[in-house]
Order: C-alpha cells, then sequence, then structure tokens
C-alpha cells in the first residue's frame, strides 16, 4: 500500500479544490483565506476550455457542471470593429473536434462543482484561514495559519500554495530558497465589467446570441466583450480592458458612477451595443468589478524541496488568453498524478517530483502567458495609423485561421487523466459489486 501523504493546500480555489479531489492517499487540509463559499457571479464570467473540462471528467465531475444553470457553448468568439463592422471568427474549441466546446461559465459556477464533491466525500475545507508562515526541516515542512485570532502550526510532508497572484506562500518559498520573490508588477491595462439582463437593452437580444454568444470589440481606445453565460440566455456579461495609471488598492475603490463616466467616456462613439450596455449597467446601479490585471515575471523556482506553487501563484495569468482556469486544473491534475506516482515508488525523492513538475509544466504555461500578453497588448491605445495596420492584419490572420491552429491549446490532455478515470470507474464497479452481493 502507498504511503499516505500529509498535505496542506494554500488556497481553495480551482486548483486547490481540484488537487483535493483527485484520489490521493493523502490526510489534506485546505486552508482558504476567504469566509466561505462565493456567491453567484462574485468571481466573474470565465472561459473554460476543451483542456480544462477534459480535467474535469477525470474527476468525474464534467457532467455535473453541464448540469448547472450556467454554461454556454462558444466554439468560436466573433470579432468586430468599434464602427460595427464585422472582422472575422476565432476558434475557441469545438465539441466535434476535442469531445467538449469551450464554455462561458462564471468562476463561481466551477468552484460550487467542486466545493459539492468535496461535501460529498465528506471533506472539510478551513474558511477564514490565512497562511503566514512556513519553515521547511529536513523532512518536512512546519506551517503557521491564523483563523481570526488562533494561530496555529503543522508538520506536513508538502505545501502547495495555490494562493493567487499574491500568493503569501511563494515569498515564504523562496525565502527558503534565501533569494528574494518576484513581486506582482501592474501591466498598465484594468479591466471593468459586470453583467446586465439582456432585456435593459433595446436589440441586444438579437445581436449576443446562442449562435453568435461571445462578442469581441477592438477600438484604438481599447476592447469591449461581451458573453452569453446562462442558459436561458437572459443574462449578458460584460467587460472592458483599457489603459489606465497606477493606482493604490484603496484608490481603486472608486465611486460606481465615476467609473461608469469614465469608460462611457472612452466608448461613447463606439457602435451599437457598446453605450447602449454601459448605460444599462449604470441604470440598475450596479457596482462594476474592476480588476488591475498584474503580471508576474517568469519564475526561476515553482518549487523547494517540501513547498510547489500552482496556478497564479506559479505563474500569474493574465485573464486576455481565456485559459486561467484551465491551467490552474490542468496543474493540479498533472501535480496530483505525480504525488500518485510518487506514493507507489516511495524510494523516489519528493523534490525530485516536484522539479519534474516544473519542468514539464513551465514551457506550456510559458508560451500560453507569451500569447495572452500579446493580445493585451492589442487592447492599447492606437494611433489612427495603428489601428488601421492591427485593423486589416486581423482580418487577413482571421480568413486564414482555421480550428487545427488551436490544437495545441486546446486538444491537450494532461498525462495520466486516463488514470483518474480508470480508478473511478474501478471504484464503481467494485461498489456496485459489493452491493449485488448484500
Amino acid at each position: 500500500m502507498s504511503r499516505q501523504l500529509d498535505i496542506i493546500i494554500a488556497g481553495g480555489g480551482i486548483s486547490g479544490a481540484t488537487l483535493f479531489l483527485s484520489h490521493l492517499n493523502a490526510n489534506i487540509v485546505v486552508l482558504e483565506s476567504r469566509p466561505g463559499r462565493m456567491t453567484s457571479t462574485e468571481g466573474g464570467v470565465v472561459m473554460l476550455g476543451p483542456n480544462g473540462m477534459h480535467v474535469l471528467q477525470g474527476l468525474g465531475l464534467a457532467e455535473a457542471l453541464h448540469r448547472r444553470p450556467n454554461g454556454i457553448e462558444a466554439p468560436w468568439l466573433h470579432m468586430y470593429e468599434s464602427s460595427g463592422r464585422r472582422l472575422g471568427e476565432v476558434p475557441q474549441g469545438s465539441a466535434e473536434r476535442y469531445g467538449f466546446a469551450s464554455t462561458m461559465i462564471t468562476r463561481w459556477d466551477i468552484q460550487e462543482v467542486l466545493l459539492d464533491a468535496m461535501e460529498k466525500k465528506r471533506l472539510t475545507i478551513e474558511w477564514g484561514a490565512k497562511v503566514e508562515d512556513a519553515e521547511e526541516l529536513t523532512d518536512g515542512v512546519i506551517v503557521r495559519w491564523r483563523r481570526e485570532s488562533i494561530v496555529k502550526e503543522r508538520k506536513v510532508d508538502l505545501l502547495i500554495g495555490a494562493d493567487g497572484i499574491w500568493s503569501i506562500v511563494r515569498t515564504k518559498m523562496y525565502a527558503t530558497l534565501n533569494m528574494p520573490a518576484p513581486k506582482p508588477r501592474y501591466s498598465g491595462l484594468v479591466g471593468v465589467g459586470g453583467v446586465i439582463d439582456i432585456s435593459s437593452v433595446h436589440g441586444l437580444a438579437q445581436y449576443v446570441t446562442l449562435e453568435r454568444p461571445v462578442v469581441m470589440v477592438q477600438g484604438r481606445l481599447g476592447f469591449f466583450g461581451m458573453a452569453l453565460f446562462d442558459k436561458e440566455a437572459k443574462q449578458v456579461g460584460w467587460w472592458t480592458t483599457h489603459e489606465a495609471s497606477e493606482r493604490s488598492r484603496e484608490d481603486w475603490k472608486v465611486p460606481k458612477d465615476q467609473t461608469y463616466g469614465e469608460i462611457l467616456h472612452r466608448y461613447s462613439d463606439w457602435a451599437f451595443p457598446i453605450p447602449q450596455i454601459i448605460n444599462a449597467a449604470e441604470a440598475v446601479d450596479a457596482a462594476p468589478f474592476i480588476w488591475p490585471i498584474y503580471e508576474v515575471e517568469n519564475l526561476q523556482h515553482w518549487c523547494s524541496k517540501y513547498i510547489v506553487l500552482v496556478g497564479d501563484a506559479a505563474h500569474a495569468m493574465p485573464p486576455h488568453s481565456g485559459q486561467g482556469a484551465s491551467q490552474g486544473l490542468e496543474d493540479a491534475a498533472y501535480l496530483a498524478y505525480l504525488l500518485h506516482q510518487h506514493q507507489l515508488n516511495p524510494s523516489s525523492d519528493l523534490d525530485d517530483v516536484l522539479a519534474q513538475f516544473q519542468r514539464y509544466r513551465q514551457p506550456r504555461v510559458d508560451e500560453i502567458v507569451a500569447e495572452a500578453n500579446r493580445r493585451g497588448d492589442q487592447k492599447r491605445e492606437l494611433s489612427a495609423f495603428g489601428m488601421f495596420m492591427k485593423i486589416w492584419t486581423m482580418r487577413i490572420v482571421f480568413y486564414f485561421m482555421k480550428e487545427d491552429w488551436m490544437d495545441g491549446w486546446f486538444g491537450y490532455k494532461v498525462p495520466g487523466i486516463g488514470d483518474w478515470c480508470k480508478m473511478r470507474e474501478g471504484r464503481r464497479s467494485s461498489s456496485e459489486s459489493s452491493a449485488s452481493r448484500v
């Protein structure tokens, strides 16, 4: 029998919760700094690629996600100029080619499916728990965390940092390596967005439809996107990305009428339905989401001897690729696979396993981050000539673009993902056999 591992996962988001469910022979504690589960659209609307869906299938959760009230298949992105002229379509992953289609869904829906599965397995998560320190020893790591006024500590075999771009675990891990930890830096771009009822803008239901669920608009002063995400097609998620000067965290908390005024001024002369969406959002008095986009330079180290980083803690994924959630899922699935192999071969060294995780994952992630940054640069302000060149370059690329161009992203399956399916089916067959004998 494989040796049971003691593991602490800092962060109960997509990466952390997925690893928790991956059938490891492990005693796992998940520490999540939030006080409890998210509510509805908190966390925003995200694109989940076919590669991410294959991870959920490996956990037996793809069908559960499909049963959620949100989730619209989006095999193509429909691109337009700010004047309203069509630019073309970008393949985003179809079910016919990849087994699953890319899906517009809320981050909340993904996390609810994962957390529901945790509850069914009678697994628990410590809410309101924030890691404060990690001290590596010769045979493990001592993790200290605070929950309200109580400080706790525990020695474990492995600490997994799934605590996002502002990762405390990353800082502590680099300290064990006697190196300064890279800090997030502002990209110069900010995102603003929200959700409106499709009926609040006359004609919007004919513009964004189940056949054209995601529309993205390019202009000189920024970028504007909109997407259906609920199966009844009653709501539209909208977001804009544009350049803005850096501010302190408190200074980003501006009155909502000021935010709407700023973005309406920026996009007032854009074609229908952009100004109308902004006016509708302001009319319902909904506070918009504001997320300044930060980046972290490519990390030299994702791991030390008993600490490893996953998701945005290891590689902050800019939102422009639509791969943030999927790459977090891939990280968790592959690390779980390697840890399972380590348990089957107790003579292997854990630090070699963690080094293999970085060695295999980093080239793929770096490629996607580079493409995301390139796409992000397309959303910066341009001169009239720069916009002319951008538009004609896009027209040419989109005209020749084929779905197989994206095979490297969407056709990817994490090594070992099939093993999780077999393990799950084996347990199900054993359970059914035992039940039939009763």
